[in-house]
């Protein structure tokens, strides 16, 4: 079974039977001609004309319809001569037109067999034959069933599988589109349970106290950030529950509720990875300087991984980057990423899978500012727990502009104001060098212009191996810094009140808003220009007038789809071919309840 579905690359039966057709053909010989619609018959060639423009024409005639009929074949090759040879008898299949009172057929197909009803799949190196013939072999009710499917849609997906004139007045009725939504969306998340599954036996904590630590802190924690620490608490001490992702726009605490959680774990291991060295190293900073001492805590740095097993070992809170996919970590009890969004399905997979020891999994906490679309489509299907720190310490001020390449005037303008406050300023170009289709000059060749017209201009990007310390300097002395997307997280700079992201219909809004969030870190009035050569999208319009990360993440989910949920291959681009993540929610909410009912069974 496995090679025939691996053909169609199916995953499962029911992937076969959500296999349509794209159109049928009806074979079967029609007892009267029907215009302007295909029609099948069997004739009789009685004289043919070659035209100018290669162009044939003949004369045939209609036994079942006992009628003549033209037959014009438009760029005739030579073989055609021989295929409408006179007298010769011939199946033919194609629309039928009147044409100055005639019954014409045009560049009909020539068929071997009538009588039949035949699907079309138009998948290219698997015959169709081949594919009603698998769809036959394999599908039936009792193993459709044995999926739990709804009795109605079992009826309907194997009525589909059959070529009957049954099937072919299904084919794009609303009946069978729903149907086939609800089955997709019901396996999908039947999928991606088993893959997220929670009842797999967790390290069940006892967890350590940490209520004098929270009165001890210069400041007062949100309800928000409380909320999501007890939230976390309840995971701990469970034996049972589901991956949490823990969300907050740039600025609301997510790293106190990081460090609260690793120590509510305390004696037992926690690791923390994140997206940039930078950020590894200021939230190790931030622990050292918030969390009790009697906390072992370790940055795990690239650089150092060979000598730091012993370390390693002895450590109750680790923190570090990628570096720690390839460390070992089996007696860790809590698993967090930071940044989630920046780390791809398997990575996030892979330090969980390293935690796991005995089929015994560590707990599970992301943390994100924005949820990128495949997260935002699985909190939608019911598998992540989730917690939200909406609260900030205060209140941000950010103004998004709009801006063409025409107002770069007025824009540099507003950056020496806000330099002679004190302030400073990003920009971040898409490109560091120059290409040969670029719409859009590279960071390394406006830095001589920068340099002419600003004070204190620094420079970096993804492949400069100072890039660590030219973002410290910067944060210090700087005025205005030309950078790629690194920015995007891992620096505190309290002084930044503009960001300038030049081709922003380039990014992802998880990456616009990620970027837009390095600004007004203090609740300075703080402004984001998106500066664009095209005009902008409905998508960048809809960004600019929100700075609510979660409508964000609906945004970006209704433009870019949740990717491959389950695989993890890719990380965005739809991965439905029925249902819309976007607009079919009525029937996501009747497939999850038909779920629940299956699980309270």
């Amino acid at each position: 079974m496995n090679k025939d579905l691996e053909k169609l690359a199916c995953k499962d039966l029911i992937d076969l039977a959500l296999l349509m057709p794209k159109k049928f053909d009806d074979l079967r010989l029609n007892d009267a001609p029907i215009l302007n619609e295909l029609n099948c018959t069997k004739v009789v060639i009685k004289s043919k004309k070659q035209l100018a423009g290669k162009r044939l024409t003949c004369i045939a005639y209609s036994y079942n319809w006992e009628c003549e009929c033209t037959i014009t074949i438009f760029n005739a090759r030579p073989f055609h001569n021989a295929l409408f040879a006179i007298n010769k008898e011939l199946l033919i299949y194609g629309k039928l037109n009147d044409f100055a009172g005639l019954l014409q057929f045009v560049n009909p197909k020539i068929i071997k067999n009538s009588g039949e009803i035949t699907a079309n799949y138009m998948i290219k190196g698997v015959s169709d034959k081949s594919i009603s013939e698998i769809k036959k072999k394999y599908l039936n009710y009792e193993s459709l069933k044995a999926y739990d499917l709804l009795d109605e849609h079992i009826k309907l997906l194997l009525t589909m599988s059959e070529n009957s004139s049954d099937a072919m007045l299904l084919l794009n009725s609303d009946e069978l589109n729903e149907c086939l939504k609800f089955v997709e969306i019901f396996h999908h998340i039947r999928r991606l349970n088993e893959t997220y599954k929670n009842d797999t036996l967790y390290k069940k904590l006892k967890t350590h106290d940490i209520n004098k630590w929270l009165k001890s802190l210069p400041f007062s924690p949100t309800n928000d950030q409380l909320k999501a620490i007890l939230d976390i608490k309840s995971d701990l001490e469970n034996a049972k529950h589901k991956i949490r992702i823990t969300m907050g726009d740039v600025g609301c605490g997510k790293s106190l509720v990081i460090f609260a959680a690793a120590l509510m774990t305390y004696p037992n291991k926690a690791i923390l990875m994140a997206p940039t060295s930078v950020l590894a190293q200021q939230l190790y900073e931030e622990a050292k300087r918030l969390m009790p001492g009697f906390v072992k805590i370790l940055h795990f740095s690239g650089a150092k991984t060979k000598f730091m097993q012993d370390e390693l070992q002895d450590a109750n809170f680790v923190i570090g980057t990628h570096a720690l996919l390839w460390a070992d970590i089996s007696d860790a009890s809590l698993v967090m990423i930071d940044e989630q969004q920046r780390f791809g399905a398997k990575q996030r997979m892979r330090l969980k899978e390293l935690a796991t020891t005995n089929d015994v999994n560590p707990h599970y906490i992301e943390f994100s500012a924005t949820p990128i679309p495949r997260t935002t489509a699985l909190i939608n299907s019911d598998i992540y727990s989730y917690s939200f720190i909406k609260e900030l310490p205060f209140k941000k001020e950010i103004e998004t502009k709009l801006i063409t390449i025409e107002q770069s005037k007025e824009l540099f303008n507003h950056i020496r104001i806000e330099n002679e406050k004190n302030h400073q300023a990003i920009i971040v170009y898409p490109l560091i060098e120059e290409g040969k289709t670029n719409t859009y000059k590279p960071l390394e060749s406006v830095i001589p212009y920068y340099e002419k017209h600003f004070k204190n201009v620094y420079y970096t990007h993804g492949k400069d191996k100072e890039k660590d310390n030219v973002l410290s300097e910067f944060a210090l002395k700087g005025d205005v810094l030309l950078s790629t997307t690194i920015i995007e997280v891992g620096i505190s700079l309290p002084r930044l009140s503009i960001i300038v992201i030049v081709a922003p219909e380039r990014y992802g809004l998880s990456t616009l808003h990620q970027l837009r969030g390095r600004v007004g870190r203090n609740g300075v009035k703080s402004y984001c220009y998106l500066l664009s050569k095209n005009e902008f999208s409905d998508r960048l319009i809809e960004f600019s007038k929100t700075l609510d990360g979660f409508k964000i993440a609906e945004i970006d989910l209704a433009n870019r789809k949740s990717g491959d949920l389950i695989d993890g291959d890719y990380q965005h681009g739809a991965s439905f071919k029925y249902f819309d993540e976007t607009s079919d929610n009525i029937i996501l909410q009747k497939a999850k309840e038909y779920i629940h009912k299956l699980q309270d069974k």
